[in-house]
């Protein structure tokens, strides 16, 4: 059987195995799954491992000494003089270091993989970043692959001129047979490149002494007519400062060497071919960037001190005149150091698309990944592919900036994220490297940064933007979203640890004042219905939208919550496990803020009990309980005993609660519904603490119910002075900044009995604005003297009753059955006939009714209750009952 057939085979025996076991022994596959791959990739059966030289500490050196070194550096000292020179060097080779040290950091902080910087960053930071960093790391290889070819052709023209045929036609008739060589030493395998890379860096390293023998040699024999005077301290002198011509200047200089430090981290773009990454790529990157930091600066002074400043400028050869004993070493290594550069980039490149391409983070790109322990070939020819449509443009001079600011962008965010990771103080972060500080990352992530702006300002915008697309790009394919991290259906992300972080401190300094008085928002708590044989959310008349809707508007959260009633074990903790997830795959749907929760419970009642009480944190906890109406037709009796006492629960633990019960579906956030949205007090001025008034006002404030009108109907005796009560009730709305219809009705007490006077509460004082008319000031305060004088009747009738009968609560068959001098059984047709009459009446063709929900009376089953509840709104299409705790502290005045 082939290895790709046995491949497929164990996947397919391990998917079957998986579906039978439990989440531990899934867990314990996967890890072995994990193990097995990473002994594959690390086991090297088809490849040769590499060490640190040959495997970090060469290409690392192999990219960074490159033509730049021969040809641009000379005139470099020659414009910017030997100080500013040696400060663009050290400036530039800084950012490569504190990059580097950033890099050996995360590299040392866990295992490291195929992949490069694309794994580690990914890892750290999440598959977007890790994206972005992998994929503008392999296009500036990919088009660096081109500048390094066109690079090589320059001094191979000089070393044979018999070849030029045409200056600008030269390069796309070479290019591409260099190009073909350098692809076929990648084809073969890694190994022939480590030995190609080590004969040309010695060729390098040659070109580069011939040149520092070649000063001493000029020294005692120097070539004045040819302006190389040999080390002497008057052409020192006469080279410390810059000597800029017209159009150049520091930034000039500048950006025209920061190219040859770009890419310090090559050698860490062939992690997966190396023995041991985290003890390799520290000390081979930091040794390679010290050893080319050393010879860039020794080859300023070198050149800035033997040779006249014009001839530094003029000559772009220089290094060649200056080498012993035979220039052609200089152009020799001129040559070798592009094609090693080249090799190198031409190595690591498709490496780290082929790591991106096994994400599946690109669509499409996952058919040229290569198989395990299989080389990138498809990727190789791709990436030729783009190089060699570089190189036949002849030029690379308008493209190499991009190049760098790639560089650029990339090395900022490897600092930035290796910052984020320390400053948050990330448990999974513990690197091995004991050089690290936090400020050395805090520092690169400034300087490319700064470098980005002061080099091009618009360039650097370019490149950020591109980032920004490649973001987007790579996070909708993954489907992440705004609210995903908080549903648990995708792994943390790089804010995960800042998002934690903020949540703590502010958790810490909420106090209980914060969550109350005029700063009540709406925190939901909707306990919903949940399938107990798979855990999927049961749909409850679009009950779900107005959770969406409130929260919206109100700016504030909500807990979706279902319970599983059935013993707590393994199976059933699946179960909700799984619902978890759907139901918060439904919470993204519907757009909600918040967050799901499944439990598993054996009894119901002590499931909603604990939502009730135990959700939150600290202070920050649900105020407001939501249910649905229940089908108590189909309920047992235990069932609507329940769900009575989850009511009374909802008062003893101070939430506000609301019943939603509905005829026709609540509207989806898509929606738009039209007429009125329908406030009925019933003999009770400021029902539930004011907030009758503010939830529907921020309903209204969403697009589903901003094309409605609220009307507030007050039913009161007929011993009410009407016209003064609806003068001054529009001037209280008025002074709450709401618009409404106000509707007077009147009616017995004795045809609406369970709304007695016995619940009237006052819910704040009503004060006049200073600029109203002293008329209507006089009106409010009526207005505000008459609820007061029934909330002093009813507190003394109250604490009469207390005195009388202290020990009454515990004669009660439950604490919600609370006396009322209303007759105990009355037949529900003539306990609500009148008022259910004018409700369908008034509020028949609604949008939406919200009502005080009516106590309970001594004696009252729970059936008889909910049934004479659902006749009392039978005509209306959608209800919202609302209990109030007596705890809700609302402000509706400024």
């Amino acid at each position: 059987m082939s290895e790709e057939n046995n491949d497929a085979v164990q996947e397919i025996v391990l998917g079957a195995q998986e579906k039978t076991m439990d989440t531990d022994s899934i867990r314990r596959m996967e890890s072995i799954k994990v193990l097995r791959e990473a002994d594959d990739s690390n086991a090297g059966a088809r490849t040769e491992k590499l060490g640190t030289f040959m495997g970090v500490f060469v290409p690392t050196t192999q990219n960074v000494l490159g033509i730049i070194l021969f040809i641009r550096l000379p005139m470099i000292t020659g414009q910017a003089g030997i100080i500013q020179g040696s400060i663009i060097v050290l400036l530039s080779c800084t950012m490569s270091m504190l990059t580097s040290i950033s890099m050996s950091a995360i590299a040392t902080s866990g295992k490291v993989q195929a992949g490069g910087c694309y794994q580690i960053i990914k890892k750290s930071l999440g598959p977007e970043f890790g994206g972005v960093v992998g994929l503008l790391l392999y296009l500036a290889n990919s088009f660096g692959v081109a500048m390094y070819v066109l690079g090589f052709i320059e001094p191979l023209q000089e070393a044979f001129p018999t070849l030029t045929i045409d200056e600008d036609q030269d390069g796309r008739i070479i290019g591409p047979i260099t190009l073909l060589a350098l692809a076929t030493i990648v084809f073969i395998g890694i190994s022939y490149i480590s030995r190609f890379a080590l004969l040309f860096l010695s060729g390098v390293l040659l070109a580069i002494t011939s040149i520092h023998i070649g000063v001493y040699q000029k020294t005692a024999m120097p070539l004045r007519s040819e302006g190389i005077t040999g080390l002497r301290m008057d052409t020192f002198s006469d080279n410390l400062g810059s000597g800029y011509e017209s159009g150049e200047s520091f930034a000039t200089m500048l950006a025209l060497f920061f190219p040859a430090v770009t890419d310090p981290l090559a050698g860490s773009n062939l992690s997966g071919d190396l023995k041991d990454p985290s003890k390799s790529i520290p000390p081979g990157t930091i040794m390679a960037v010290l050893f080319t930091s050393t010879l860039f600066l020794l080859q300023v002074f070198f050149t800035g001190g033997s040779v006249e400043r014009q001839t530094l400028i003029d000559e772009k050869l220089i290094a060649a005149t200056i080498a012993w004993p035979y220039p052609g070493l200089i152009l020799a290594g001129m040559m070798l150091s592009t094609l090693g550069a080249g090799l190198q980039s031409l190595a690591g490149a498709p490496r780290l698309l082929a790591a991106i391409a096994n994400d599946r983070l690109v669509p499409g790109l996952h058919k040229l990944a290569p198989g395990p322990g299989k080389e990138p070939r498809k990727i190789l020819i791709m990436t030729a592919t783009i190089s060699l449509c570089c190189v036949m443009l002849g030029s690379l001079d308008k493209v190499a900036p991009f190049i760098t600011m790639w560089f650029l962008t990339c090395y900022g965010i490897i600092n930035g994220a290796c910052f984020l990771l320390s400053y948050e103080e990330s448990p999974g972060f513990r690197p091995a490297w004991k050089y690290y500080h936090w400020g050395a990352s805090l520092a690169g992530m400034v300087i490319c940064v700064s470098m980005m702006f002061f080099i091009s300002w618009w360039l650097a915008l370019v490149a950020l933007t591109l980032a920004g697309i490649l973001y987007k790009t790579i996070q909708r394919t993954q489907s992440s979203g705004e609210l995903v991290a908080a549903h648990g259906t995708k792994k943390a992300d790089w804010a995960s640890g800042l998002r934690f972080n903020q949540v703590r401190k502010s958790l810490l300094a909420l106090e209980q004042h914060d969550v109350e008085f005029k700063y009540w928002r709406p925190f939901l708590l909707f306990i919903c219905k949940i399938s107990p044989s798979d855990g999927k959310y049961i749909p409850q008349k679009g009950m779900i939208n107005l959770v969406s809707q409130l929260g919206k508007r109100g700016k504030g959260l909500a807990i979706v919550a279902g319970i599983i009633p059935a013993p707590f074990d393994a199976k059933h903790r699946q179960i909700a496990k799984e619902g978890q997830a759907l139901l918060g795959e439904t919470l993204l749907a519907k757009h909600i803020e918040g967050f799901p929760e499944v439990l598993v419970a054996e009894d119901t009642l002590l499931g909603r009990r604990f939502l009730i009480q135990g959700k939150g944190f600290g202070v920050l906890r649900p105020n407001t309980v939501m249910l649905g109406f229940p089908d108590y037709a189909a309920l047992e009796d235990k069932e609507k005993e329940d769900f009575l006492q989850t009511c009374h629960d909802c008062r003893v633990a101070g939430k506000t609660l609301l019943i939603c019960k509905a005829n026709e579906e609540f509207p989806t956030n898509d929606e738009e519904m039209s007429g009125t949205v329908d406030i009925w007090w019933i003999f009770d001025l400021l029902p539930a603490q004011g907030l009758l008034l503010l939830i529907p006002f921020l309903l209204t404030k969403h697009k589903t119910w901003s094309k409605t009108k609220l009307r507030l109907f007050v039913v009161v005796g007929f011993d009410e002075n009407t016209d003064a009560l609806s003068h001054s009730l529009e001037l209280m709305l008025l002074a709450a900044g709401l618009t409404a219809e106000v509707k007077i009705l009147q009616m017995q007490e004795g045809e609406a009995p369970r709304y007695h006077t016995v619940n009237r509460t006052v819910a704040f004082p009503l004060d006049a604005k200073p600029n109203m008319p002293k008329k209507d000031k006089g009106a409010l305060m009526e207005l505000s003297k008459y609820i007061s004088s029934v909330a002093i009747e009813v507190s003394e009738d109250a604490q009469d009753t207390k005195t009388a009968d202290p020990d009454s609560s515990l004669q009660q068959p439950s604490p919600i059955l609370q006396a009322d001098p209303v007759p105990p059984h009355i037949n529900k047709d003539k306990y609500g006939s009148k008022l259910t009459g004018l409700l369908k009446e008034k509020s028949g063709d609604s949008a939406l009714v919200l009502i005080s929900l009516p106590r309970v009376r001594p004696a009252q089953g729970a059936e008889e209750y909910l049934d004479s509840l659902a006749t009392l709104v039978a005509d209306l299409p959608r209800v919202v009952f609302v209990q109030e705790s007596g705890d809700e502290k609302v402000q509706l005045y400024a």
